[in-house]
Formats: structure tokens, C-alpha cells, sequence
């Protein structure tokens, strides 16, 4: 540190911001609106970011496209299951699930 401080450099440790050293940053708009090569740079920094962004939307898209498949494949192993069930539900018991009839009464048990 005394280093820097024979060089007349200022060093602050700690990261402190105490807004009576820095004041409020305000935008002041820098009068280049006129200048072509301003605007150029500018409008190359607008494209870039632009395509950023579509890159995102497409990765997105592309996310949306797989789960879209799963939940497909989802949906018809899960309506295979319940027909599955229903099935062996039917051979446990003598009749169809679905049945409004009422239950038949166990005899034999005595």
C-alpha cells in the first residue's frame, strides 16, 4: 500500500459507496445522433443483441419441441397403465370395472 502511495495513487479498500463521494449517475445524452459512424456502431450493437436473442428463442423453441414429445409419450403410457389396470381388474374380480350392477355377495366362506 505505501507503495502506491509514494506513486500518488488512492487505493480504498473495502468496496464502500457513500453517496456524498458519488454522486447519482445521470444520462447525458452524448450529441452524436447526427454522426453516421455512431449510428453504425450502434446499430451493429442492436443487431448483435437482436440475434442473441432469437439464438435464445430458438434454443427455447427447440426445449419446448422435446417436452412437447415427452408429454406425449407420457400421456399414452399413462392411459396404457389405467387400461392395464382395468383389464386386470376385470380378471381379479369377474366382471368390468365400469359396472353399475351391484357387487355379487362371497358364499362358500363358512
Amino acid at each position: 500500500m505505501r507503495f502506491l502511495s509514494y506513486l500518488g495513487l488512492r487505493v480504498r479498500e473495502g468496496l464502500e459507496n457513500n453517496s456524498s463521494d458519488n454522486p447519482k449517475a445521470v444520462y447525458t445524452d452524448p450529441g452524436l445522433n447526427d454522426n453516421p459512424l455512431y449510428l453504425a456502431t450502434l446499430n451493429a450493437a442492436n443487431i448483435g443483441y437482436l440475434k442473441e436473442q432469437l439464438d435464445e428463442l430458438s434454443s427455447l423453441k427447440q426445449q419446448v419441441k422435446t417436452l412437447e414429445t415427452q408429454v406425449d409419450q407420457n400421456t399414452k403410457g399413462i392411459s396404457a397403465l389405467g387400461e392395464q389396470f382395468s383389464l386386470s381388474a376385470q380378471q381379479l374380480t369377474g366382471r368390468d370395472p365400469n359396472s353399475k350392477d351391484p357387487i355379487p355377495m362371497a358364499t362358500g366362506l363358512e
